[in-house]
């Protein structure tokens, strides 16, 4: 399969069987420090902010470069915290662990409006390829994706693994703690190892659908990796090669957008589009492409110019029926039979939206609210917002292209090479955000988090808090 390509995080639910964790009472390393205020005598003297006020604090330097919405004087931050998600009023993130921070690393919980450490897991036992908020069974967690080189009893071979590995997001109990301090490291509720095959693709494809590691699936409520054919022979009109965009799973099947050229009909060539899906075994299930003859004098076609999605159990496609890319239309199909659909916004709460082909609106991303009701598309021609149920494309006003980063139900927090902005889902309308403040990574109710880029040789850093213009 050829230009198979990694694609933009979002929260997702991977359900798991929990297993009975277990805390672990080895003592951290001597060059690990609490970062925990010391303890009191307990007195009955009230309180002061200076006792009471974390050390985690945001630095007054971070001030003036924190997300439009966190306030500077009720904010946290961490240096050199890796991949954050934000699920439900806790943050989890990789910390470089101090027996060897260039290359071990655990997961820390964090409460999403303090900052406070909750819980550190053990040392993950290799590479991390993906860390996201998850469901650990029925409750919110966090679930990374690592190479394993040894991954014991659980393989009958000693090649190189992918381990799945999952917390819920009270791991720590009563016990708990700060990540530098003496408290426990807390094991993964649910590890699953699998061998990673004989075509160990680099990139871990993770929606709500399932994880897509190498040759194996992980689906939702699943204890064990499944075999899938990530490199099954392409779909071939007469000599020629369709180029398969690879989107991710649905359901049962492998879903990709087929977009290429072939020239044994006419002289100028055709040109195929259209969605194919296969079964795990990589036989095909059923395909959409359809033909259409290029104009003579060009070299090469690009046919239509629209943009194809996989949103969870759907497909969708929002094609422009005007050159300069001002109306649309939507199409919407059932992933498992092809069949035309109307997806409620209720329908897609919790799912996460995957570009499958962008088409001519190239370099695209997109969000969907947490309500199922806008999904935002960011392209190289500027940005769109389409309204699920009313079936509308909004194009956004902007002479960049938007990249999002973080969304809710009524807000996309993003950047253009000219700075920073927001952009109401209901008018479409951007707003720039005064430099040198920066928009949010994720957003989850109430709460925000950012990463602030260090210069060269300085740390960066991760913040949060509660949001000052969450509704």
């Amino acid at each position: 399969m050829t230009n198979i390509r990694g694609r933009m995080a979002a929260l997702l639910a991977v359900a798991a069987v929990a297993l009975t964790a277990c805390g672990d009472d080895s003592e951290p390393s001597a060059d690990e420090t609490s970062t925990e205020a010391p303890s009191e005598v307990p007195s009955d003297e009230p309180s002061t902010p200076e006792e009471t006020a974390p050390q985690f604090s945001c630095p007054p330097e971070l001030s003036g470069s924190l997300p439009e919405g966190l306030d500077p004087d009720d904010c946290w931050s961490y240096p050199d915290l890796e991949r954050p998600a934000l699920v439900d009023g806790t943050v989890f993130a990789l910390e470089p662990d101090a027996s060897d921070p260039t290359s071990a690393r655990r997961i820390v919980a964090l409460d999403a409006e303090t900052g406070e450490r909750l819980w550190k897991s053990e040392v993950l036992p290799g590479p991390v390829s993906a860390l996201r908020a998850a469901e650990v069974d029925g409750e919110p967690g966090v679930a990374v994706v690592v190479t394993e080189n040894d991954a014991g009893d659980a393989l009958t071979e000693a090649s190189t693994a992918w381990g799945y590995l999952a917390w819920p997001a009270d791991a720590g109990g009563d016990e708990g703690g700060d990540a530098g301090s003496a408290d426990p490291s807390f094991p993964a509720a649910v590890h699953i190892t699998v061998p990673q095959g004989e075509n160990p693709h680099t990139e871990v494809f993770w929606t709500d659908q399932g994880v897509l590691a190498g040759d194996f699936l992980l689906k939702p409520g699943a204890t064990e990796f499944v075999p899938v054919n990530r490199d099954p022979e392409p779909m071939v009109v007469g000599q020629y090669d369709l180029d398969e965009y690879f989107a991710g799973v649905s359901g049962d099947l492998l879903i990709s957008y087929v977009r290429g050229i072939a020239y044994e009909i006419s002289e100028n060539g055709d040109t195929y589009v259209g969605w194919l899906a296969r079964t795990f075994d990589g036989a095909e299930a059923w395909n959409t492409v359809t033909s259409t003859p290029n104009e003579e004098d060009l070299l090469f076609a690009e046919g239509p110019n629209q943009m194809t999605m996989l949103v969870g159990p759907y497909l969708l496609t929002i094609a422009a029926t005007d050159e300069n890319a001002t109306a649309f239309e939507v199409t919407w199909l059932d992933a498992a039979t092809h069949e035309p659909a109307t997806p409620s916004a209720a329908d897609l709460v919790g799912v996460e939206p995957v570009i499958a082909d962008p088409g001519g609106l190239g370099g695209a991303g997109a969000l969907l609210s947490p309500d199922g009701r806008r999904l935002f598309a960011g392209s190289s021609n500027g940005a769109l917002i389409l309204d699920v149920e009313a079936g509308t494309v909004t194009p956004v006003a902007t002479d960049f292209a938007i990249q999002g980063s973080a969304i809710d139900d009524s807000t996309v927090y993003g950047s253009t090479e000219n700075g920073t902005l927001t952009l109401d889902l209901a008018s479409a309308q951007a707003t720039a955000i005064d430099p040198p403040r920066q928009p949010f990574d994720l957003v989850d109710g109430e709460y925000g988090v950012a990463i602030i880029e260090g210069a060269v040789g300085e740390p960066n850093y991760v913040v949060g808090g509660r949001r000052t213009d969450a509704g």
